[in-house]
C-alpha cells in the first residue's frame, strides 16, 4: 500500500509545481509589461498611427487596415512593401516610422523580449515571483551549511520552503544554486528589511526558521517578522545560551536553540568514549541516541522482542532496519528481532552506557 501511495503523492506534488510554474510565468509577464508599459504603448501607438496615416493619405491603391498595419510594421524593419507614393502627405510614414521604430525596437522592445524568455538574466526578480505564490510555507533565513541541511530535511518531510539568503558569496553560492535547481525559491537580500521579508511572503508563512551565524542578526529578523506576522511560529538558532533563554521567554519565539546546548552533549559523550549518534536535552534531562547492530557480538544478543529491550534496558526503540532494507518506525512491543537488524535506541545516558558496556 505504501509503495502505491508514495508515487501518487510525488505525482500530485509535480502537478502542483507545474501549475505554480505556469502562474509564475504569467505573473512575471505582467510584471514586465508593467515595467515596459510606456515603451510598449509608444510602439503600439506608432504602429497603429502609421497604419491610420496610410489609410488616409496613401493614394497609389486602396489598402485594407491589415495591409496598412503590416506595411507600417515592415517600415520599422526597413523593409517597405508598398510603392513609394507621389503625395507628400503619404510619404511621412515612409521616413518617420523607420526612424522612430528602429529606436524602439533596438531598445525597449528587444530588451523586453530577452527578459521575458531568458529568466537567468533577471534571476532575483524571478525568484521573488516564484516566492510570491507560496502560502502556509516555511521561510528559512540563512543558506549556509546549517541552513542548507535544514532545508533539505524539510523538503524530505514534504514541507514547502522559501529560502532567504542574507548574501550570495563564495561560501553560500553553491548552496543557493543547488536549491534553485531543485525548485526552491531563494531570495537574496537583507532579512532585517520589511520589504525583503515581504518578498518571501512572511505574512502568509506558517513558520520562520532563522539560522544565520549572527545572534544579533537572528534576533533582529525575529522581531521584524513578529511585527509583520503576529501569529508566526519562530524558531531561531543562537550561540548564546542566555539569549536563547530570553528569546523564548520575552520575544514570543517558539524555540530558540543554542548551538552550544546542541553540540555540548555530543562532544562530551565523544570525549567519554561513548558511541552515540546524537545527544539532546528536553528541559534539564539529557538523552542519548545510539545505533546498535544485532550481530554475534551485540550486547542485545539473545533479546527476542522490542518489549524485552524496553523492559530490561529501559530504552525506547525508535526504528528497526532489517537486513533487506525494510524500515519499521516506532515498532510495536511484540515486534520480533533477528540477526542483522539495526536498531536506533533512545534513553538517558546511564542506560545507554550500561547497554554499550
Amino acid at each position: 500500500m505504501r509503495k502505491r501511495v508514495l508515487p501518487a503523492l510525488r505525482g500530485r506534488r509535480q502537478r502542483h509545481r507545474r501549475r505554480r510554474l505556469a502562474v509564475a510565468y504569467w505573473r512575471d509577464t505582467l510584471l514586465l509589461l508593467r515595467q515596459f508599459r510606456w515603451s510598449l504603448m509608444a510602439f503600439l501607438g506608432l504602429l497603429f498611427g502609421g497604419a491610420g496615416w496610410l489609410l488616409l493619405f496613401y493614394e497609389e491603391r486602396t489598402l485594407s487596415f491589415g495591409e496598412a498595419l503590416y506595411a507600417t510594421l515592415m517600415f520599422m524593419f526597413l523593409n517597405p512593401v508598398l510603392e513609394f507614393p507621389r503625395s507628400g502627405g503619404a510619404q511621412v510614414p515612409f521616413f518617420l516610422v523607420p526612424i522612430l521604430g528602429a529606436g524602439l525596437i533596438a531598445g525597449a522592445i528587444v530588451q523586453f523580449g530577452i527578459l521575458l524568455f531568458t529568466k537567468n538574466l533577471r534571476q532575483e526578480e524571478w525568484q521573488k515571483v516564484m516566492a510570491s505564490l507560496y502560502r502556509n510555507h516555511i521561510v528559512v533565513v540563512g543558506v549556509g551549511r546549517v541552513g542548507f541541511r535544514v532545508i533539505r530535511e524539510l523538503l524530505q518531510a514534504g514541507k514547502e520552503v522559501v529560502a532567504l539568503a542574507p548574501h550570495d558569496d563564495e561560501e553560500t553560492h553553491a548552496f543557493i544554486e543547488q536549491l534553485r535547481s531543485e525548485g526552491v525559491p531563494v531570495v537574496v537580500g537583507d532579512p532585517r528589511r520589511r520589504d525583503v521579508l515581504g518578498s518571501v511572503q512572511i505574512g502568509e508563512a506558517s513558520c520562520l526558521l532563522i539560522c544565520t551565524e549572527g545572534d544579533l542578526l537572528n534576533l533582529e529578523v525575529a522581531l521584524t517578522a513578529r511585527d509583520l506576522n503576529p501569529n508566526l511560529k519562530i524558531v531561531l538558532r543562537l550561540f548564546s545560551d542566555a539569549l536563547a533563554e530570553h528569546a523564548e521567554k520575552h520575544l514570543g519565539v517558539s524555540a530558540a536553540l543554542s548551538t552550544s546546548a546542541i553540540a555540548a552533549p555530543a562532544l562530551a559523550a565523544a570525549a567519554l568514549g561513548r558511541r552515540i549518534a546524537h545527544a539532546f536535552y528536553i528541559g534539564d534531562q539529557l538523552f542519548y541516541v545510539a545505533e546498535v547492530h544485532m550481530d554475534a557480538d551485540s550486547p542485545l544478543k539473545g533479546v527476542q522482542t522490542v518489549a524485552d529491550i524496553e523492559w530490561k534496558y529501559r530504552l525506547s526503540v525508535v526504528y528497526i532496519r532489517h537486513p533487506n532494507g525494510e524500515v519499521i518506525f516506532h515498532p510495536p512491543a511484540s515486534q520480533s528481532l533477528q540477526l542483522g537488524d539495526i536498531l536506533m535506541l533512545i534513553g538517558d545516558p546511564d542506560h545507554i552506557s550500561a547497554l554499550q558496556k
